[in-house]
């Protein structure tokens, strides 16, 4: 690879680092880019070639460690004096993206199988945060209080595990953000406290040895649902396509419900915040609908996809 093809690939690794923030889909990034299929041949290729797709991997990883780097800093500056806000913006990132699983859907063809998937991912992801929000009131659990003393609550390690695997094969479908679901499962925000604010491991020295090993336990997750999953992911969508998006779809519909209906952002509605507050909320959500539709437009993802007219080419053979 040549310095003009690394620094390329480097620079759109930083785009892809934006799915740091919840809402924003790495494989959406990945699509607008032009990077997504490459980066999940080579994430394929790991067990096999190893040499040469680590050398393709490099300079995108090093471009999204740093740039989501920089920008987990600035939302660890804001997230405490507008939580709102930012989360209106990230769910119009959210529905600004689905119009590129939309376009993945035979709408013709579609089963009463299919509006079952749809009906089962939105019910699943919209019952996290209702969930979340109930167990909060009741005290039944709270993710976050729980994160901060893992070692008497053992069961945050195997969930932390869990869902660094389901964040990671998110990242491999366009239209869902991988960090989105770490947010409506609640663990977003204690994940980034781990780093920054008064509770991180740099001001509080005693929490280093849980920290580093959530961290831990965080990251094989997600390279156990990287590696594990991106050949099944790459089946799924050539051998289940219409099943696959249709699943998806309904989840990232639930997901909509979940950034605005979960045990954090409930707080703050409790907290008095001033109407404004929420003003500003709404004219973001609709920036980032806008904002997302124009860049898929302009990068042409838009267009109807391939994969849907292939299949209606050959059945009318």
């Amino acid at each position: 690879m040549n310095a003009k093809d690394w620094l390329l690939d480097f620079s759109r690794g930083a785009a892809l680092g934006t799915g740091i923030l919840p809402g924003v889909s790495v494989g959406t990034v990945g699509l607008i880019v032009k990077i997504y299929d490459k980066l999940l041949d080579a994430i394929s290729g790991l067990t096999k070639h190893f040499g040469k797709a680590f050398m393709t991997l490099l300079p995108i990883a090093l471009g999204t460690l740093i740039s989501a780097a920089l920008l987990l800093f600035g939302y660890s500056r804001l997230k405490d004096y507008i939580p709102f806000e930012i989360v209106a913006l990230m769910a119009g990132l959210i529905l600004g993206g689905v119009p590129i699983i939309v376009k993945e859907v035979d709408w013709k063809a579609i089963s009463p199988l299919d509006i079952l998937r749809m009906s089962l991912g939105f019910i699943f992801a919209a019952g996290i945060g209702i969930v979340a929000v109930i167990a909060s009131k009741n005290n039944w659990f709270n993710v976050g209080e729980a994160f901060l003393d893992p070692n008497h609550n053992i069961w945050v390690y195997f969930v932390t595990f869990f869902v660094g695997i389901v964040t990671a094969i998110a990242c491999l479908l366009p239209g869902i953000s991988g960090s989105m679901v770490l947010f409506i499962f609640g663990l977003y925000n204690p994940v980034v406290g781990l780093y920054t604010g008064p509770d991180s491991m740099i001001h509080n020295h005693d929490r280093i040895g849980t920290g580093l090993i959530l961290t831990a336990v965080l990251f094989v997750g997600v390279v156990i649902g990287l590696v594990g999953f991106a050949k099944i992911m790459r089946r799924l969508e050539e051998k289940h396509h219409q099943g696959t998006f249709t699943l998806v779809l309904g989840f990232v519909g639930g997901s909509l419900i979940s950034m605005f209906v979960n045990h954090e952002i409930w707080a703050y509605y409790q907290s008095g915040a001033g109407w404004y507050h929420y003003l500003i909320g709404g004219v973001l959500f609709v920036a980032g609908v806008l904002l997302l539709l124009f860049l898929l437009k302009k990068s042409g993802q838009l267009s109807p996809a391939k994969k849907v007219e292939d299949a209606e080419t050959s059945g009318a053979e």
